[in-house]
């Protein structure tokens, strides 16, 4: 197997995201995504998987590095 065929991203709201649970979301295509139930001011800690199929067989990596990310509804101001 050598190429992703979609992504898996795991969530958490603690550091230190694990892969053994369910994923936040599968079948992922693109490298852009954006979390639609992230909540304003929680802190969100992310890592990704990439997923490879072939012949029946599906093959996960290891996860990406992980990020934290904090949405906000109100933009800070600029200087």
């Amino acid at each position: 197997m050598s190429a992703a065929d979609s992504y898996r991203v795991y969530r958490s709201t603690s550091s230190g995201v694990g892969v053994s649970g369910s994923p936040l979301d599968t079948g992922v295509s693109s490298a852009g995504y954006t979390d639609g139930t992230a909540e304003n001011g929680q802190t969100y800690y992310y890592v990704v998987t990439a997923v490879a199929e072939e012949d029946g067989e599906t093959a996960e990596s290891d996860p990406s590095s992980e990020v934290g990310k904090t949405p906000s509804s109100d933009p800070p101001e600029r200087p």
